[in-house]
């Protein structure tokens, strides 16, 4: 079992040991964004972060990603922000892998 250092936590209490975990919803299709969700259902902030893209040539390419402030302070709080800020990049970057960018170039602009 992992340090909870090692783990992030949603302010809702919601731990997040595997970036597998967060929901990711493609519901803002004008902006070419994606939000990423809390796992749990029932929380009270649901929206964590996003992940941008741009959509050139046929290609959705990734622009940028990110965590929102109230979470991002959160884990900060928790385990110190050198290590908040390393956890919360990797997390962002395992979203960003698991997104279907082939299946994002098919959209119309």
């Amino acid at each position: 079992m992992s340090e909870p250092s090692e783990n992030v936590q949603c302010p809702c209490g919601r731990i997040v040991e595997d970036p597998e975990e967060y929901k990711v919803l493609y519901l803002k299709r004008e902006l070419k964004e994606i939000d990423v969700l809390c796992p749990n259902d029932s929380c009270y902030l649901r929206e964590l972060g996003y992940v941008k893209f741009d959509l050139k040539e046929g290609e959705a390419k990734f622009k940028e990603a990110s965590f929102y402030p109230p979470f991002v302070t959160w884990n900060a709080g928790r385990v110190g922000s050198e290590e908040a800020e390393k956890l919360l990049k990797s997390h962002l970057k395992q979203i960003a892998k698991r997104i279907d960018w082939k299946r994002l170039s098919k959209q119309k602009e």
